[in-house]
């Protein structure tokens, strides 16, 4: 990349981004390209890299150098490939094959998935980040002090796409069925869901220590799902009976209202849930990460 006459800080720190975010590169001041020829121009402007290095979300390699070149003041910065992404005021840049800077646009994640599952989900996080053009977002990244777990939760309809691992756990776990209620408030719901069903050739997955008895969601087999109804709809009435018995003040009751809503919710969601799942076709752990996850990557990108 070729620089005449200023480059702003500003500017630069674009350009970092870009290279940055794909496989590096070089920007070099004082040479002018009109598209024939490179024409050597003296950069008079002194250039502080410092500046344009202040206005990225992280450090990144490089090299910053001036030299001379038939008597003219030059100048060139050589940027490698960052592992993480690199952004300026929040935003990430590449450069496209005809040379122009622009925002790069990417595509937002939710990982729904019961801790139980958590082996999964990290195989599934690592793969996906290693895409600049996805950013996922899940509960474990949640790591300041009192946040609000509840409100990270609602934020699943801001994202682009959910990946759902659908576990016997995850189908019986109050907060990832409340995930799955909130998804459902889009409109668009459907096409924002995406979801491996997990069966018994993926139990290899799990590292050994954490590997549980039926672990696979039975989605497809009618007498499962009604067991799953019937567990929510117990525990519905249990939370009933539990209140009345409590036989609390009015005051202290609200303490208890969110849960209760909560559960409320999922009863019906969890059903729409799984006759969304039982009339789709949903691939295995197994099958999806022998090909890198290539059928999640497509639906995202498409």
């Amino acid at each position: 990349m070729y620089i005449h006459p200023v480059l702003t800080p500003e500017r630069a720190a674009k350009y970092i981004s870009a290279f940055s975010n794909k496989s590096g590169g070089d920007i070099i001041l004082g040479i002018q390209d009109d598209g024939q020829e490179l024409n050597v121009k003296k950069y008079s402007v002194p250039f502080h890299i410092e500046k344009a290095l202040e206005l990225l979300n992280i450090s990144v390699n490089y090299k910053f150098e001036e030299f001379q070149f038939k008597g003219n003041n030059l100048c060139y910065i050589s940027i490698d490939q960052s592992v993480e992404m690199v952004k300026v005021d929040n935003t990430p840049y590449i450069i496209n094959p005809d040379g122009e800077l622009l925002e790069m646009k990417t595509k937002t994640v939710f990982l729904s998935y019961c801790h139980a599952d958590a082996d999964l989900a990290n195989i599934i996080e690592e793969s996906l980040n290693k895409h600049n053009d996805i950013n996922v977002s899940r509960d474990i990244n949640i790591t300041q002090y009192r946040d609000d777990l509840d409100e990270f939760m609602q934020t699943i309809r801001n994202h682009d796409f959910v990946v759902s691992i659908v576990t016997s756990k995850y189908l019986k776990s109050i907060n990832c069925m409340y995930e799955i209620t909130e998804l459902m408030k889009d409109n668009n719901f459907k096409d924002k869901l995406l979801f491996i069903i997990v069966n018994k050739d993926d139990a290899k997955y799990y590292k050994q220590q954490n590997i549980y008895e039926n672990f696979e969601s039975g989605i497809y087999d009618f007498e499962k799902r009604l067991s799953y109804i019937t567990y929510w709809n117990d525990k519905g009435k249990e939370m009933e009976n539990s209140l009345k018995k409590a036989d609390l003040p009015s005051e202290m009751i609200a303490e208890f209202a969110l849960e209760k809503r909560k559960l409320v919710s999922v009863i019906p969601s969890t059903n729409i849930f799984m006759s969304l799942l039982q009339n789709k076709i949903g691939r295995t752990f197994k099958d999806i990460k022998q090909n890198e996850f290539q059928e999640i990557l497509k639906a995202i990108r498409d």
